[in-house]
């Protein structure tokens, strides 16, 4: 009796062995599910949050580029603006009953609207680019004639043919000019 005792003692604690490795098992997959759930909601959770900011970044880009070419806009209407004074200005001379003035008054005119245009221009921060005399800048200056004469220094320009132009650091047009030597 002592045996089947034992023996029954023993096939217990192997039973309870195997159920106890089966737990492990079970709980250790349910850890695993558990930790994989997890990751994938993780992984969710930035997929998210870079979709969000990978569509923040794009309307960041498309509202900049409103801007830009609204600040564009305002910046040539502003421009036009000041100039439509000298515009109208050249329609009043343009529409000058010739038979009724004299030559010199039309002159005057003129004048004051191209004294008035320069200073719309050097409003805008807009100036004439130095020439004639100056010595040659090719990154101001655009040569279209080059003259040997001996009563000028090397590179000097004596002659400009179509003036130039720049505001700040940026030539607008480059001065065309008469090189000599």
């Amino acid at each position: 009796m002592s045996t089947e005792k034992d023996e029954i003692i023993e096939e217990t604690a192997e039973n309870t062995a195997e159920s106890e490795k089966k737990e492990k098992k079970c709980s250790k997959k349910e850890k695993d599910s558990k930790k994989i759930a997890e990751l994938e909601n993780a992984l969710k959770e930035s997929e998210d949050k870079y979709l969000r900011m990978l569509a923040e970044y794009d309307n960041f880009k498309k509202r900049t580029q409103k801007e830009k070419e609204s600040l564009y806009k305002e910046g040539i209407a502003d421009s036009v603006a000041s100039l439509l004074t000298v515009l109208d200005n050249l329609d009043r001379a343009a529409s000058v009953d010739v038979e009724k003035s004299d030559a010199q008054s039309v002159v005057d005119g003129v004048n004051k609207i191209l004294e008035q245009a320069k200073e719309v221009f050097a409003k805008m921060g807009v100036e004439e680019i130095a020439a004639k005399g100056e010595k040659f800048n090719p990154e101001l200056h655009n040569a279209v004639m080059h003259e040997d004469n001996e009563e000028y220094d090397e590179n000097v320009i004596s002659d400009v043919f179509l003036k130039g132009y720049k505001m700040g650091d940026k030539v607008i047009r480059h001065s065309m000019v008469k090189v000599m030597n």
